[in-house]
């Protein structure tokens, strides 16, 4: 049982079984007229309402003064819309049935529509996916920058309590920074320019002290690579297209870049530029590369051109220079000598047409000049005198290759005092004379195309191997090895 019982019980006045029982007037199913009580009276703007409550059984309590005029004005507004003389029916007509019906859409089929609509979609989200992809990239950029920066602060401030570092200038520190902050990401806007002097005027003491190595191989690096990357801004159009499809200037990791070899230290041991990627002169800088053992340069008849740069006797380290098919002008005459390229063992001069008549005269001073390979670039006077009297290159000398370039005179006979001379080239010249008797050392021995050569050939060693007389008068006898090349009158 509810314990609301009390609350939903109706108490009745007596004798109310004498009012007549109706049913709800909204009822569509209701057929029983309306009680006498809502009657076209009620209308009546002065009918009192019965003083009984139905329901409750209690007097009705009294209208507030603001209910009885909107009840006043509703009725008056009633009572105007009805019929002249007609009371109005204040029955309520019955509801008309709702025929509610369930309904489909009706719209047709568009494929069209639908895949504008997909592709709409589908662009809005790989925007959405390259916008989270920049936003992340950007993120990870400013991470990346600080982490840098922050770095880059200890170490500086680990400097500034080192007294060493006192021996740097601020703008070394600044070039130090700047090639470790921004030429990674921008190599070509290092300011080379500036800082390669900078960083060169960085005295010894600091880069060979044990405390300073990371920044003594940065200030390496970063001399190395200006270095280099003047090679590349001083070639032409189409020699900076073939350096930079060899990654010239595109990075810092110069030992990365075609034809550059490094040893493990990360020095520049080794530079070979082919034409068309060659400069159109060999730059100043080019003797920041102190470490250079080789260097290999063959032009395109006309570049590179000029003079060799007045840096290029800084290349100490060098061993082996090879120059052909340049435009190089003559070589400086002390290039040889202290403080240059003293350390030279292979000298190779092809086709440079430009060169001059003459060789250096200290190369009579190389103690260590194994091979000397001079071809196809006129020469006078002969030479063969003056290597064949330096004791030095006596005692070093291993290959001699003067061919194709107009000699003239006689072979000294003193030529057989080389100790360590395994080959001989001095073919399509101009010598006169006899042959003289070869060292004992000799294996290759060439001498064809000199016209004028005349006498006997006798070996004089079970060593030789090679032999060529062909377009000379020379008579071969007692060396077999020159039978089938001679060419006898």
């Amino acid at each position: 049982m509810s314990k609301f019982r009390e609350h939903l019980s109706l108490t009745l006045p007596p004798g109310h079984l004498s009012l007549p029982v109706e049913q709800s007037k909204f009822s569509p199913a209701s057929t029983i007229d309306p009680s006498p009580r809502y009657s076209a009276s009620m209308w009546n703007p002065l009918h009192q309402l019965s003083p009984k409550d139905i329901e409750a059984g209690s007097p009705q309590s009294s209208s507030s003064l603001r209910d009885r005029f909107t009840k006043l004005f509703f009725d008056a507004r009633t009572l105007h819309n009805a019929a002249p003389g007609q009371a109005r029916d204040s029955r309520l007509s019955q509801w008309p049935p709702l025929n509610v019906e369930k309904r489909r859409c009706t719209c047709h089929h568009d494929p069209h529509r639908e895949a504008k609509m997909k592709r709409r979609k589908r662009r809005s989200r790989c925007l959405l996916i390259l916008l989270i992809i920049i936003l992340l990239f950007l993120i990870g950029n400013v991470i990346y920058l600080n982490v840098r920066v922050l770095s880059l602060m200890n170490t500086s401030s680990s400097l500034s309590t080192n007294p060493t570092t006192q021996e740097l200038s601020a703008d070394a520190l600044q070039c130090i920074s700047q090639y470790t902050l921004n030429a990674p990401s921008s190599p070509s806007s290092y300011p080379c320019s500036t800082c390669l002097p900078a960083l060169q005027g960085v005295p010894s003491s600091f880069t060979s002290n044990a405390a300073n190595a990371q920044d003594a191989q940065t200030i390496s690096n970063a001399v190395q690579f200006c270095g280099l990357r003047a090679v590349y801004e001083t070639a032409d159009s189409q020699g900076q297209a073939t350096l930079g499809n060899g990654s010239w200037s595109q990075t810092i990791n110069f030992c990365t870049w075609t034809g550059v070899a490094c040893d493990n230290s990360g020095r520049v041991s080794s530079l070979a530029l082919t034409y068309p990627g060659v400069p159109a002169t060999l730059p100043n800088e080019i003797g920041a590369l102190s470490d250079l053992q080789t260097l290999t340069v063959v032009g395109g008849n006309t570049v590179p051109a000029g003079s060799l740069p007045d840096s290029f006797v800084n290349l100490t380290a060098m061993t082996t220079l090879h120059l052909e098919s340049t435009a190089i002008t003559a070589l400086p005459d002390t290039l040889f000598s202290s403080p240059g390229l003293t350390n030279i063992s292979t000298l190779a001069l092809l086709r440079n047409s430009k060169m001059g008549i003459s060789l250096p005269s200290s190369i009579t001073k190389l103690t260590g000049l194994h091979s000397l390979l001079v071809n196809s670039q006129a020469l006078s006077p002969s030479p063969l005198s003056t290597i064949v009297d330096s004791s030095m290159l006596v005692a070093s000398l291993q290959t001699l290759d003067l061919t194709s370039t107009s000699l003239t005179g006689t072979i000294p006979t003193s030529i057989t005092s080389f100790k360590n001379l395994t080959q001989l080239l001095l073919g399509s010249n101009n010598l006169t004379g006899t042959v003289p008797t070869m060292p004992s050392t000799l294996k290759e021995l060439q001498l064809g195309g000199n016209s004028a050569l005349t006498g006997a050939f006798a070996c004089s060693s079970n060593t030789l191997q090679t032999c060529s007389f062909a377009g000379t008068n020379v008579s071969v006898a007692g060396c077999g090895v020159c039978q089938n090349a001679t060419t006898s009158s």
